[in-house]
């Protein structure tokens, strides 16, 4: 019982927390099972902030999902990837929900995307509606909480826009959890800039931190800083009852008790959200797969969550300075970490940056064009956050390939915003091939597609990292292997008829299913490569003929015919 209680009085307290810090509309919950998290809003993705809150469904699919306010059923979609199954609610106060990953729709919901995709002969939809086209109730069932998409496990990804289509948190609009976990810290680093050091090194600086309830202290003590240094910080947050290691709220960083940087998590653009790669330290990231937020704001960074913006500090020998980092969840648990800054001598030498003739100078105040032997990049004005100088040059010891060279454009350690433009030539005997693409190659020569259309006689694609690039031939056609059927196969209790598609180079681009030569839905789940139809009144009893059609991404075909024999179940 007294358990219960204290549960009790901490969901009490965080909803106070939550109405005195909100002015929006309090909404139910868009799910009637108890609230856990497995994401919360503004947490750290690739290349990406999380949108809203990923809400747990124990695991399975098939949970209830209803319309937290009166409103409208303003977009749909329908993808293998993203959202997959995913529902937009624009409610009478301006704000919108969206409830992603779904199972399914409800009856009228399905009906309407149903008749788009036969229409449009495809399974991929994207929806927008009129007003008055799907009128909804606050509390109207709207579908099944599922998996669908690039979901990586049954959850209800639920956000809240406002007007203008920005991602808002949650939390201000009622949604409750039990959360008294301060955040962790697991780390802070120290960035040196020009003529600048941290204990005695001109690169940065990683400390290990010592926790004792929340409070936590440098390892290693005081840190002996000369010139002008910035700061990172590496947190995660988690709430009661759940071992995800979650985005905190905010980020506060004062020196001498004065407020120098600060970040909140509450509501962001999707024209920002790629700034991500800025805010972190984006090389520890491919480096070591761990997340620092950086004080130091780039030149074309042009994130609005910053509350506060420092130029870092500067320290000369005899200076000394007391800095405190404190990450704050939603509901106010707080973990602090105190360092102190101590003014060391200059360096007697600091390194020289040497570029040789291969590296671009990348300033992003205007487009930069790269050219090497049957390669171009069209590098466009503020494709980078900062000035960059970037590597590029051929390589002739990558095999396989139908390009002459492999080319190396930049580092896959520096984040790109925009899109890339290259363009490669094939080599003299694949000049006439239609089954070439445009292929990343990685440290240990796997290769990726990329696309990529002959344009002049080059292969073109955009591109949005940097790193090794080639072309490759694609003369493999995609395969299809049945699942739960085969030819002849008799039909007569089974709902749904699974079969498993795979391509080994330039990827799947289409797929599709004919019963009797018409046309039906085809649904695919890219994570398990897996297209299913459900039967439906066009598997006729007796003989009918199935055909399967895939293509990949330069146009080899595959199809497969299947006669099904539908039958009625037997009468006992």
């Amino acid at each position: 019982m007294r358990f219960k209680f204290l549960i009790f009085i901490a969901l009490i307290t965080n909803v106070l927390c939550a109405q005195n810090k909100s002015k929006y509309p309090l909404y139910p919950n868009p799910v009637k099972i108890p609230i856990y998290l497995s994401a919360t809003f503004g947490e750290l993705r690739n290349n990406s902030f999380h949108a809203g809150v990923d809400i747990k469904t124990g695991g399975e699919t098939g949970k209830k999902v209803y319309a937290v306010a009166d409103g409208y059923v303003s977009r749909i979609g329908v993808s293998p990837w993203g959202y997959g199954n995913v529902v937009y609610v624009t409610h009478n106060d301006g704000y919108m929900s969206v409830y992603a990953h779904l199972e399914s729709f409800n009856g009228k919901i399905s009906k309407y995307v149903r008749n788009k995709q036969l229409a449009s002969k495809s399974f991929r939809q994207s929806l927008f509606l009129e007003k008055d086209e799907i009128p909804v109730k606050a509390g109207d069932l709207l579908g099944l909480s599922g998996n669908s998409g690039s979901s990586g496990g049954p959850h209800l990804h639920y956000e809240i826009r406002d007007a203008n289509q920005h991602p808002m948190n949650p939390f201000f609009f009622g949604l409750v959890i039990g959360d008294n976990v301060k955040p962790t810290i697991k780390g802070i680093a120290i960035y040196p800039e020009e003529k600048s050091s941290v204990n005695g090194s001109e690169n940065a600086v990683f400390f290990e931190l010592v926790n004792e309830n929340g409070k936590y202290t440098v390892k290693n003590g005081e840190i002996k800083v000369n010139g002008t240094v910035n700061f990172g910080v590496s947190v995660y947050d988690k709430a009661d009852g759940s071992d995800n290691k979650n985005g905190v709220y905010s980020i506060e960083l004062f020196a001498d008790k004065r407020l120098i940087f600060n970040i909140v998590f509450d509501k962001f653009s999707y024209d920002e959200t790629r700034y991500v790669n800025s805010l972190v330290d984006y090389k520890k990231y491919i480096d070591d797969n761990i997340r620092y937020v950086r004080t130091e704001v780039d030149e074309y960074n042009i994130l609005d969550l910053y509350e506060e913006k420092t130029d870092g500090i500067t320290l000369k020998e005899g200076d000394r300075v007391n800095m405190k980092y404190v990450m704050k969840d939603y509901w106010g648990n707080t973990s602090v970490v105190n360092f102190t800054l101590v003014g060391d001598k200059p360096l007697k030498e600091y390194a020289e940056n040497q570029y040789s003739r291969a590296y671009y100078r990348v300033d992003g105040k205007s487009e930069t064009d790269v050219y090497l032997d049957g390669f171009v990049a069209q590098i466009p004005e503020k494709a980078f956050y900062r000035f960059e100088y970037i590597l590029a040059r051929q390589l002739d010891t990558i095999p396989n390939i139908a390009s002459d060279y492999a080319y190396i454009l930049g580092t896959n350690d520096i984040p790109v915003q925009k899109n890339i433009k290259i363009m490669i030539r094939p080599a003299e005997k694949y000049a006439d091939s239609k089954q070439l693409y445009i292929v990343s190659v990685d440290k240990k020569g796997k290769f990726g597609a990329q696309g990529g259309k002959m344009t002049d006689g080059m292969i073109c694609t955009n591109v949005r990292s940097l790193g090794t690039y080639a072309l490759a031939v694609d003369s493999v056609k995609p395969a299809i292997k049945p699942i739960n059927f085969r030819d002849n196969t008799k039909i007569i209790n089974c709902k749904r008829l699974k079969m498993t598609i795979t391509d080994t180079g330039s990827g799947l681009d289409k797929y599709d299913i004919y019963i009797n030569g018409k046309w039906v839905i085809g649904a695919f789940d890219s994570k398990n490569n897996l297209l299913y139809y459900d039967v439906d009144e066009n598997l006729k009893m007796g003989k009918n003929k199935m055909e399967v059609v895939v293509t990949d991404g330069v146009g080899n075909e595959t199809r497969r015919s299947y006669t099904l024999i539908r039958e009625n179940p037997k009468k006992k």
